[in-house]
């Protein structure tokens, strides 16, 4: 796993409409292409009182089923004119990131946010992300089970040996097997922004109550 910053961005269903084009995968989940950024999303379920992470999730959302890769802001910046907070690197984030496939690293927050609403989307909370990640497991420590040992064949992970190729860089995005809410990548490769931080009066005044 390497510890750079990258994002993931999710649109509130009653955005769908406006911007996504519908239809579902040959499991039948329902599923978006954002026309903007062209990603793949897959919708979230909330789940009725669900309190274990954070806060309860008041109602379904659509989250990008990858990180953002390096070619994707790439042309976020081209078409937008965007400049970063911090001039980007590239010789050094292609160290870690080396083609348009890998995910997108040394942005800020500020970054990731501009990212995001120009895709017509926004950075999850946390509590969004960590239900999400979970992918519908109940009292599991990751999204593949309880079983730290097999993390390797899982996520871009260096605590054991396994089928991960990608020891000194990060692995490109959808590398490993998705978790049940068909997202990738939700534990290993590199951290990931949300809009907020975990604090248990955080969503007292939340825009999204």
């Amino acid at each position: 796993m390497i510890e750079l910053m990258v994002q993931r961005s999710i649109i509130l269903l009653l955005m769908m409409v406006v911007i996504l084009t519908g239809c579902k995968d040959e499991s039948g989940k329902p599923k978006i292409i954002s026309s903007k950024d062209k990603v793949e999303m897959v919708r979230i379920p909330m789940i009725s009182g669900y309190t274990k992470v954070g806060d309860p999730i008041y109602q379904d959302f659509y989250m990008d089923t990858i990180e953002v890769t390096v070619g994707q802001f790439k042309k976020f910046l081209k078409s937008s004119g965007y400049e970063p907070e911090s001039p980007i690197d590239w010789a050094e984030l292609y160290k870690y990131s080396p083609t348009d496939a890998h995910p997108m690293i040394y942005v800020s927050w500020l970054d990731a946010t501009a990212y995001t609403k120009w895709a017509g989307k926004r950075l999850p909370t946390e509590a969004e992300w960590e239900f999400a990640a979970r992918g519908g497991l109940v009292s599991k420590e990751f999204p593949w089970g309880d079983d730290e040992s097999i993390a390797r064949d899982y996520a871009n992970y260096k605590g054991t040996d396994g089928k991960d190729q990608w020891d000194e860089t990060t692995a490109p995005v959808g590398s490993f097997s998705p978790n049940g809410y068909g997202l990738y990548d939700m534990a290993g490769n590199v951290f990931e922004l949300c809009s907020d931080w975990y604090d248990e009066d955080y969503y007292s005044n939340s825009p999204l109550r």
